[in-house]
């Protein structure tokens, strides 16, 4: 559907996802993510035209979170 217009007949979110409801060809509806469209924000990474990180630091942050919490875990169960 790249390139083709839709009407939009409103924009709700769906499991935590902005989604557009769009009216189809044959007078159907169907919904697709904002982000897939061109009404969604543009990335910051592609205003620089540059690639998006893998990671962020929240993310990493998380992640140290994670492998602490399980190494706590495993020296308890050592312990037993």
């Amino acid at each position: 559907m790249r390139g083709k217009a839709f009407p939009i007949l409103k924009t709700r979110r769906v499991g935590g996802i902005n989604t557009l409801s769009l009216r189809g060809t044959a007078g159907g509806t169907f919904a697709v993510p904002l982000a897939w469209t061109d009404q969604a924000e543009p990335s910051p990474w592609e205003l620089l035209e540059k690639d998006a990180p893998i990671f962020s630091a929240p993310f990493l942050w998380r992640l140290v979170e994670l492998v602490d919490s399980l190494s706590r875990q495993d020296a308890k169960e050592g312990e037993s």
